[in-house]
Parts: structure tokens; C-alpha cells; sequence
């Protein structure tokens, strides 16, 4: 609690730690996980040659030394305690985070490979799963597990998610982007829309691309500052992205129950956004296209069934509340990455936006409690 707000982190990060594969892959897989030959910043892994890097490979376009000077001077116990769940709590309490949605971090890398033995990736999943269930075990009343999904078969999906939800006590799962030459409406998804119906979660949009190509593939593997501009395009373009298809493709329409949130990517675009999606389906675009319109405005499906994430240093939050409202917002740190807030200044910076203090206890916990439900509040 922080100024006599009570307060729902809804999208932090966990750090995987760099013994997770070694403990937690099955014997049958234990010889072909990814093994890790060294890291940058305590933060991002490489591994030696094998079967899933050839090559070894792993971590990103980083400098080194910057990083790990910047994760120690802004994270401090916790980048000296490689990450644990209990120097994350001890920040929790510094900071005034009452509890944190915990999403896979950047060393669940090897969860998301394409074009690899799918049973070996299915196992480094539940590796994972297991993992991140243990770590948020510490204090489960606070630290809330994600389930991460791949971008594999329906079946695995479906039953992965059901798995970690039922029995892992995930308050959501990481929608991952379809599979090869395929979309999110295409009939063989109704089944995941139908699990997060039938148990009640919502479903997490993650800057995960609805198709190929990604939009900040274009500056992928660029160097200096274009590797800003690749993130800054890359998360809030296919979270807007994200959010058309699922409108215009009638999935809300035919899933009234689903619920889904839309995570680091910002909260500003959503009046333009929202004007525009209106203005296309019912509007000019309207001469190209014979399908009937959707029932309802897709700003009448954002409302009943969309939450986004904002950041607590954005412009555009003031912005978004005047014209949608203050009722769909969430709040989030990105902790513990090298890019995120300060963690001393994350909240403040939210609480010292030009908004009503009923409007911040909605951000900050009344509506992260409506999108993830009953398991945030256990």
C-alpha cells in the first residue's frame, strides 16, 4: 500500500534463474536442454552448442557492462540475490506493491523457438511452468503466476493452460502468436477462447504478434538507437493490432465471457485507436466490404471485454481516462527489467498524475481485480 492506495502490479516480470533447466526438465528431456554458457547482466542468457541453438546463441544485442552497472544500481538485494522471490517481496514492501502479476522474463527464451522438436519444446514449457509456480509459491497470496504458452499444437495449448490454471493457480495465460499460416478466428482457437471462458481468466496480449512479419521487424538486429525505435514500435503497434482482429474478426461477439488484457505497450492510442476502429467498420471503409457489420461498435467490445496497461511516466494517461474512461486502465512496473521505471519511482510517477484519487484505486487495484478475477484477491 502506498499513500493509502491499495495496489495490483499487473504485469511485472520473474528472472529465471540460470539453473532453471537443469532442475526442472524431465529426465526423458534432461540431455537435450538448452545449457547455459553465460549471461549478460544477470539478466540474459547464451547457451553452448546443442540441439536448439546449433550455433549457441541466446542473448540479445546488449552491452554488457552497461547493463549489469544499471540492474545493480537500480535493483540493488534483488540483482544481487540473482532475483529471488524474497528480495522481490522485500521491494514490494519498500515500493507499496500489495501483489504482482508475474510474466515469463527474458530467459524463458528457449519456451518460444520455432521449427524445433515441438515435445522438446512442450517439456521445457512445463519446466518453466513448474518453475514459476515454485518461485511465486514464496507467497502465493502476493506473487501471481503467468502461464507461458508456445506457439504449438491447439491440444497442448489447451491442455498446458488448463494445467497451469487448475493446478499451478495462474491468474492468466500469455496468448502466443498463431501458428504458420493461420489467424486467431481461424475455428481450431475457439478452443482456447472457450478454456478462459469456462475457468474464468483472462487471457494476456503481450506485444505477441497476431501474424507474421512482427512490425519492428524491420529494425530487427539493428544497432544504437534504432533498437529504441524497434521496441517503441513493436509492443503498442501489435497490441493495437492485437485487439483490431480480435474485434473485426467477430471473436468478442461470438465470446462474450472472454476477457483480455493488452500489457506494456502504453495506453494512449486508445482514443485514437478506438475512433478509428469505429469509423472503419461502420464508416468510409464500409464501401469495400459486403460483410454485414458487427452488432456493436468495436468501442462497445473494448469496453466490455478489453483492459490495457499503462505506465506510471506515460503522457497520454490524462488523456485516455477524458475519453474512455477510467474503468479499463491497469498499472504496471516491468520489473525487474534493465528499461523499466526506476522501482523507487515507478508509483510515484503514476500518483503524481494529473487524475482524481477515485480514478488512481481503480488503476491501481479495483480494475486489475475485475480483469484476473478472484484468484488475484486469494
Amino acid at each position: 500500500m502506498k499513500n493509502g492506495f491499495k495496489v495490483i502490479d499487473a504485469d511485472a516480470h520473474l528472472q529465471e534463474p540460470l539453473d532453471i533447466w537443469d532442475k526442472y526438465v524431465e529426465p526423458a528431456f534432461y540431455d537435450r536442454r538448452p545449457v547455459v554458457d553465460k549471461h549478460q547482466g544477470r539478466r540474459f542468457f547464451s547457451y553452448k552448442p546443442g540441439e536448439l541453438y546449433p550455433n549457441g546463441g541466446g542473448i540479445r544485442g546488449v552491452r554488457p557492462a552497461k547493463v549489469t552497472e544499471r540492474n545493480e544500481q537500480k535493483y540493488g538485494e534483488a540483482f544481487r540475490t540473482w532475483w529471488s522471490a524474497e528480495s522481490r517481496l522485500a521491494d514490494m514492501d519498500k515500493y507499496g506493491w500489495d501483489k504482482m502479476v508475474c510474466i515469463p522474463g527474458t530467459n524463458a527464451g528457449p519456451t518460444k523457438l520455432q521449427g524445433k522438436d515441438p515435445e522438446l519444446i512442450w517439456a521445457l514449457v512445463r519446466a518453466y511452468n513448474n518453475w514459476a509456480h515454485d518461485f511465486c509459491s514464496t507467497d502465493s497470496s502476493r506473487l501471481k503466476m503467468v502461464a507461458q504458452i508456445p506457439s504449438l499444437d491447439i491440444e497442448g495449448i489447451v491442455s498446458e493452460a488448463r494445467r497451469c490454471v487448475q493446478k499451478l493457480g495462474a491468474v492468466t495465460m500469455m496468448m502466443p502468436k498463431p501458428l504458420e499460416n493461420e489467424t486467431w478466428d481461424d475455428p481450431k482457437y475457439d478452443a482456447v477462447w472457450n478454456l478462459a471462458s469456462e475457468l474464468d481468466f483472462p487471457i494476456s496480449f503481450h506485444g505477441v504478434s497476431s501474424g507474421s512479419p512482427h512490425t519492428g521487424t524491420r529494425y530487427a538486429g539493428k544497432q544504437g538507437v534504432l533498437i529504441a525505435l524497434e521496441h517503441a514500435i513493436g509492443f503498442p503497434f501489435e497490441n493495437m493490432i492485437s485487439m483490431g482482429h480480435l474485434i473485426y474478426t467477430g471473436i468478442l461477439e461470438r465470446n462474450p465471457d472472454l476477457r483480455c488484457s493488452f500489457l506494456e505497450g502504453n495506453s494512449g492510442w486508445l482514443p485514437f485507436w478506438l475512433g478509428r476502429l469505429d469509423e472503419h467498420i461502420f464508416g468510409r471503409q464500409g464501401v469495400f466490404f459486403d460483410e454485414t457489420p458487427l452488432p456493436m461498435k468495436p468501442s462497445e467490445y473494448f469496453h466490455r471485454q478489453f483492459w490495457v496497461a499503462c505506465d506510471g511516466d506515460e503522457l497520454g494517461i490524462k488523456g485516455a481516462v477524458d475519453v474512455i474512461g477510467d474503468n479499463k486502465l491497469v498499472w504496471n512496473t516491468d520489473y525487474p527489467h534493465s528499461d523499466a521505471p526506476d522501482p523507487d519511482k515507478a508509483l510515484p510517477q503514476f500518483l503524481d498524475q494529473p487524475l482524481s484519487d477515485q480514478t488512481k484505486r481503480h488503476i491501481l487495484w479495483d480494475n486489475p481485480a475485475r480483469l484476473y478475477g478472484s484468484r488475484i484477491l486469494n
